[in-house]
């Protein structure tokens, strides 16, 4: 099977209220994506959609960057094989997000 994707690993950050005087109704949680190849690259959303969406168009960005460079992007990930270190936090979420090099509009 080819390797031309990452693995991306969405957690939510907490369940308790970051300012302590904030109504639970008002709270939101956030998720942290990142991916597993490329652990600096995250970020942070009010929902796991919205941080994977936001972490693909990371990527998009850095593969371009990379190609102005002539740099090649971290070797990808193997799609059969999730990564396994944070399966024991409850509401983690596992995504294998494809990338293509030809891409017309990246």
């Amino acid at each position: 099977m080819p390797r031309n994707g990452y693995w991306i690993e969405c957690v939510p950050l907490s369940d308790k209220p970051s300012v302590p005087d904030l109504p639970i109704e008002q709270y939101v949680e956030q998720y942290r994506a990142v991916f597993s190849s490329i652990p600096d690259l995250d970020v942070v959303a009010q929902t796991p959609d919205q941080a994977i969406d936001r972490l693909r168009h990371k990527l998009q960005a850095l593969g371009r960057y990379y190609r102005m460079k002539g740099r090649d992007l971290p070797e990808s990930d193997n799609p059969v094989r999730p990564p396994r270190n944070l399966r024991s936090v409850q509401g983690w979420i596992s995504v294998y997000v494809q990338f293509s090099e030809n891409c017309q509009n990246c």
